[in-house]
């Protein structure tokens, strides 16, 4: 084609046709613009193409993140629900002195109710798509407001829960330790001095009492960081056409 063109110029200038030969060079360098215009055009489509894919993806990933901690708080949650209302019964002392002496089922179905879920809140998608952002602002919309406003606010207010649940179990395990009861219960296999402690230690009544508050709290934190996930997940599957 280069070769082709060059031919006319060749042919023009050889027959003094001036006038002609700018006349053909403007029309050629126009020809090359518009050629130009029309790669670049296509390179940006293809650009275009390309990034709406792997934000596809991204959404993709942070369904995918999204379910996963949805049914990890799911499965957490059935136990809270269970270990909750055992809570309940040591603090009222709805529970048997008698039982907890002779049954290990039964003492151990209560001296479970020590522990709290560890979950762990997987980020990843989020942070790809934070990426994102960053270097085209245009991506920010409604929907990754709503997803920042979870990952940043709801997961900020989950992790404060969480450690106020972990601090108040730290410190009853810690008084349950510097009375000695474990000693008996776990070297000697005798749980009096644990029993006797469940029943008449206010120190521990109280702190046992904070405890499960902060159970309780950090149980609904978990059911409504669930929720607000699953409404954005519905979200992202409208939007995106996902199944």
């Amino acid at each position: 084609m280069i070769k082709f063109f060059r031919k006319i110029r060749y042919n023009l200038m050889e027959k003094n046709k001036t006038g002609k030969y700018f006349k053909y060079a403007i029309g050629e360098i126009v020809l090359v613009v518009i050629g130009i215009l029309i790669a670049l055009s296509i390179n940006n489509w293809n650009q275009k193409r390309i990034e709406k894919k792997q934000i596809r993806n991204i959404y993709i990933r942070i369904v995918q993140d999204l379910n996963n901690t949805a049914s990890e708080i799911e499965s957490d949650i059935k136990n809270m629900d269970i270990i909750y209302p055992l809570m309940q019964n040591i603090l009222n002392g709805d529970i048997e002195r008698d039982s907890l002496l002779s049954s290990n089922d039964y003492f151990r179905k209560y001296h479970f109710t020590l522990g709290s879920p560890d979950i762990q809140i997987n980020e990843t998608g989020m942070r790809l798509l934070e990426s994102k952002i960053e270097l085209d602002y245009e991506l920010n919309t409604e929907l990754t407001e709503a997803l920042s406003k979870l990952y940043s606010e709801k997961l900020f207010e989950l992790e404060v829960d969480a450690k106020f649940v972990g601090d108040n179990l730290e410190r009853l395990t810690n008084h349950i330790v510097e009375e000695g009861v474990l000693v008996d219960y776990l070297v000697k296999n005798d749980r009096t001095k644990y029993v006797n402690m469940i029943f008449e230690d206010v120190t521990y009544k109280n702190y046992f009492h904070i405890f499960s508050v902060s159970y309780d709290i950090y149980k609904n934190s978990l059911i409504e960081f669930k929720a607000d996930g699953e409404v954005l997940i519905d979200r992202i599957k409208a939007e995106y056409n996902l199944e």
